[in-house]
């Protein structure tokens, strides 16, 4: 059944957003969350590939079974493998995300583990699985779509620099976990404070053996496909001043070029959009 949906004319709050994930040890962020819902239906919610389209990611199909295969397509297509499988209990996609549902009196608790990625942790990933997890709140309340909507659509700045400040504390010994390099507008050469800091991470990386993610974001008065280009165009500058500096490039990964996407500060003044026209280097603690 549906619940209400505003208090006063402003969106409701639900219990859940305000619990932040936090690590349990460096290789699982957590995430804990208690409806009011029995187990059948949340359980319904994380194998019913309708509902998981709705939430998560866009789903073509899930086999809710041991060794059954999820494939989701959210911009590219890929596919996940169900590791562990318990009817409304555990479910385990890839080993990568781990669902334990326990009865709580009339309802239930969800605990949610994240293990590390391969290309090491994302903030910005991190941020949006706190997102994904308050559309699935509301999708157990039957909150319409466009609450779900209007919600998901500020969390992502609200949460991004808690998981930054979590990584920084608890996995990376206190370095930055985000190295951003910015540029002049339609631009791709670096600057020389781009190239000092680069030659900074360099160091960093070289020193404790570590490889590097790259992510980049754009905020350049251009179309959709001229922001992906000079991203990536952004990005290949950056990982040839790395390789010049002794890192190898198999150190070096991409993961997102995202062009103009993933703001983080308002874009009406230039030095908002010139702040987020930036890469994001994540070493791989």
């Amino acid at each position: 059944m549906a619940e209400a949906h505003t208090q006063g004319g402003a969106p409701v709050r639900y219990p859940g957003d305000l619990s932040l994930g936090g690590f349990i040890d460096r290789d699982t962020m957590r995430f804990v969350r208690d409806y009011p819902h029995p187990p059948a239906l949340v359980w319904a919610a994380l194998t019913d590939p309708a509902q998981l389209g709705k939430w998560l990611w866009p789903c073509k199909s899930f086999e809710a079974r041991l060794g059954g295969v999820g494939v989701f397509d959210p911009g590219r297509e890929f596919q996940v493998r169900v590791t562990e499988f318990e009817p409304q209990r555990l479910l385990n996609l890839g080993g990568l995300f781990r669902f334990e549902l326990a009865a709580q009196g009339p309802g239930c608790r969800l605990t949610v583990d994240l293990k590390r990625p391969p290309e090491g942790w994302s903030p910005m990933g991190l941020a949006g699985f706190h997102g994904w997890l308050g559309r699935l709140t509301r999708l157990l309340a039957g909150a319409p779509q466009d609450e779900v909507e209007a919600w998901a659509s500020g969390i992502w700045n609200s949460v991004f620099h808690h998981c930054e400040w979590e990584l920084r504390r608890f996995v990376s010994s206190g370095e930055p976990v985000i190295w951003r390099v910015h540029f002049a507008e339609n631009d791709e050469r670096l600057t020389p404070e781009a190239e000092a800091q680069l030659d900074r991470l360099a160091g960093l990386l070289l020193d404790r053996d570590l490889a590097v993610t790259i992510d980049g974001f754009g905020d350049d008065p251009c179309g959709e496909a001229e922001s992906l280009s000079l991203c990536a165009a952004r990005v290949r500058a950056a990982s040839a001043r790395l390789q010049a500096a002794g890192v190898a490039k198999g150190r070096i990964n991409v993961a997102f070029v995202l062009g103009n996407y993933h703001y983080l500060v308002e874009r009406d003044a230039e030095a908002g959009r010139a702040f987020n026209r930036r890469i994001e280097l994540r070493p791989v603690y």
